[in-house]
């Protein structure tokens, strides 16, 4: 069981496991690089055995693949860390291996060395039949399913680790999809001016265009979500917030959707950050799912009012920034284009 904050710090779990295998292997890894520690609970749960028909095991050797995946992701001594048994992989690559030799030599008319690599061959299948065999109930149809099964799984299972290793083998850390990127307005997209209702003191911070248009390119939709809380201290205007933030979609824009909140701190309203309405509402607008939503902001309020929504939240510090707000972040990163790159390094999810 993970706690809901983790699970979206984690991204949820790798999509590229499509099997119910070793995707929970894999989160709890990553749970633990991430600094988390995992507790044996006291609850047991009964999993009855269902029907399955007698190819089945042939079937699950799929599950290589995904073995494959987890070596690349998390080196080759995941299984240790993870507690889980390596199996018997190595065994059926050798059975493979000799199998294989023994065709290759009688093709080639080398007979005698073909028989003995036959016999090496029957010896390990025989081996490994006894094996699943030896637990019962040994009757004659279960015999057959094991002996048939038993001569399949090797190469089946050689087959779909090398499959995997090809296709893994650049395999990167896995992060979860991005439909729309929330940006806070101050001190994110542009330098923060106090309740600020001049355009012309509009200024990006530096890298801002180019990390927006790298987005556009991407696909991705672009919201804003901004406290104003100075029209309700009648330091501004909502006149003088529109022509500020006309100002900035002409420097920075064109952005999907905007969401302001005009009020104070102590009016008890829904979309005030740490509040989560301005992320809602922003996804709802952009049309796409809030968990899909990664909201980005300077503050320890942007990370909340994203984590409250149930989206991912990522934080740009400035010099404004606290050191517990950095401390306490999911994702830190020290300009806005590093956090454009991580967010644009989804890896590609194959079926």
């Amino acid at each position: 069981a993970y706690r809901r904050p983790a699970l979206q710090r984690l991204g949820g779990f790798d999509e590229r496991f499509r099997r119910a295998f070793r995707e929970d292997a894999d989160i709890a890894l990553r749970a633990l690089d991430a600094g988390y520690s995992i507790n044996e609970g006291q609850r047991r749960t009964l999993h009855p055995v269902r029907p399955a028909p007698w190819w089945a095991s042939v079937a699950a050797q799929r599950g290589n693949a995904d073995d494959a995946l987890m070596r690349a992701l998390h080196g080759p001594t995941w299984h240790d860390r993870a507690a889980a048994p390596v199996g018997r992989r190595n065994r059926h690559l050798a059975v493979t291996a000799i199998g294989i030799g023994a065709l290759a030599a009688a093709v080639g008319g080398r007979n005698r060395l073909a028989a003995r690599a036959a016999l090496s061959w029957g010896a390990g299948t025989a081996e490994f039949a006894r094996t699943r065999i030896a637990p019962g109930p040994r009757d004659l149809r279960e015999i057959a399913t094991m002996l048939a099964t038993s001569i399949a799984i090797p190469p089946v299972a050689t087959w779909h680790w090398i499959r995997g290793l090809a296709q893994h083998r650049r395999a990167r850390p896995w992060q979860p999809q991005v439909e729309a990127v929330l940006f806070d307005r101050d001190g994110t997209l542009v330098h923060d001016v106090r309740h600020n209702g001049e355009p012309d003191r509009v200024q990006p911070v530096p890298d801002a265009v180019a990390a927006l248009d790298r987005l556009r390119r991407a696909g991705i939709k672009l919201g804003v979500i901004t406290n104003q809380s100075g029209v309700a201290r009648g330091q501004l205007t909502l006149p003088q917030v529109r022509a500020v933030n006309a100002r900035v979609d002409e420097l920075l824009g064109p952005f999907g959707d905007w969401q302001v909140c005009p009020h104070g701190p102590d009016e008890g309203c829904d979309c005030r950050k740490p509040r989560p309405g301005m992320v809602v509402a922003a996804a709802a607008a952009l049309g796409v799912d809030v968990t899909n939503c990664v909201v980005v902001g300077d503050t320890g309020a942007d990370v909340a009012a994203a984590l409250a929504a149930g989206a991912r939240a990522v934080l740009v510090p400035n010099r404004a920034t606290l050191r517990a707000e950095i401390d306490a972040a999911p994702a830190v990163y020290p300009r806005l284009g590093d956090a454009v790159d991580a967010l644009l390094s989804r890896p590609e999810v194959r079926s």
